[in-house]
């Protein structure tokens, strides 16, 4: 029930630089956003990234949707060897923070108003208010049950987003 309120409608395949680091047998990344690019091309030319794919895991969550289980899968698994030898696993899922912050409640109009026009746009501004409550919530189902696959398999969970990831795709950080 994915309602895209937040995209930017790019979608672009990733030419490898580096194809002996994607994993084997997935499937070449197709970015969905500018920012799914560019992480691609952080994870190719970034020396300290030995291995990573895109979407490479369904993972089964519980949908409050349609409450039954389905699949998700992050956006980047990546493995890092630092500097000084220690090695890391990550699973990252991009997204914006609007996609992770609840949204605030329209206005009603008020008690008693007759006026069709600010009925049908409270209506509307409703109706946008509970799918994005929704696709948070679906959200928050996903990354609760990618936290635990990741805890039973010694992976670093990441909730990529504009906040949290400044500065990342600065070139003097991988070169």
């Amino acid at each position: 029930m994915a309602n895209n309120y937040y995209t930017d409608c790019h979608k672009d395949e990733y030419k490898l630089i580096h194809p002996e680091k994607y994993m084997e047998n997935i499937d070449p990344p197709i970015s969905k956003s500018r920012w799914e690019y560019t992480m691609f091309a952080v994870c190719d030319i970034n020396p300290f990234i030995t291995k990573w794919g895109y979407e490479p895991f369904a993972i089964a969550y519980n949908s409050p949707v349609y409450m039954k289980q389905a699949i998700y899968r992050p956006d980047i698994y990546l493995e890092c060897r630092y500097p000084d030898g220690r090695e890391a696993k990550y699973l990252i899922e991009i997204k914006p923070t609007a996609y992770s912050v609840l949204p605030k409640a329209p206005k009603p109009p008020p008690a008693g108003c007759t006026d069709q026009a600010k009925l049908d746009r409270y209506a509307k501004r409703k109706l946008n208010y509970d799918r994005k409550n929704m696709d948070v919530m679906v959200n928050y189902a996903k990354w609760e049950a990618a936290a635990a696959w990741c805890k039973a398999r010694g992976v670093n969970w990441l909730i990529a987003n504009e906040k949290n990831m400044k500065g990342l795709f600065d070139p003097s950080i991988v070169i």
